[in-house]
């Protein structure tokens, strides 16, 4: 397994409790209260910094499992990263997109900042999939 692969899985391993922790700190408040009562700024940067933190501590111990390879990738490896790129930019941009609808219908911030957030964090698991997927099947070169 490529070090490239390796930093996919910790993407897939760290977001995917990321996105949990923060559905369960928002979520029952959104059921409770009103919109505006909703503390939701600080359970945002918790989880963006624990995603943050917890990445560069995974990237850290996958190159320590095999320093010789932390900096090696080939044209494939090359490939297959900016193929899952591209794939995961759809999901940033649709959610820069809603959060501009969202702003210019004067939503409140709450859903203007969570457009963003999980966004950015569906385009991070969505592309890290593709390029597991890309590394274990038939990649295909556009």
């Amino acid at each position: 397994m490529t070090f490239l692969e390796k930093s996919n899985w910790v993407v897939l391993v760290v977001g995917v409790p990321t996105l949990l922790v923060y559905v369960a700190l928002v979520v029952p408040q959104v059921l409770g209260k009103s919109i505006a009562d909703v503390s939701w700024v600080q359970p945002m940067i918790f989880t963006i910094a624990g995603f943050v933190v917890a990445n560069i501590l995974g990237n850290v111990v996958a190159a320590a499992t095999n320093p010789k390879e932390a900096d090696k990738n080939d044209q494939r490896d090359r490939e297959i990263d900016h193929f899952g790129e591209r794939v995961g930019n759809w999901l940033m941009i649709a959610g820069s997109i809603t959060a501009l609808v969202l702003a210019m219908a004067m939503a409140d911030h709450f859903w203007i900042a969570n457009a963003i957030f999980l966004g950015g964090l569906a385009a991070a698991l969505v592309s890290s999939v593709t390029k597991i997927a890309a590394y274990h099947g038939p990649f295909q070169r556009w």
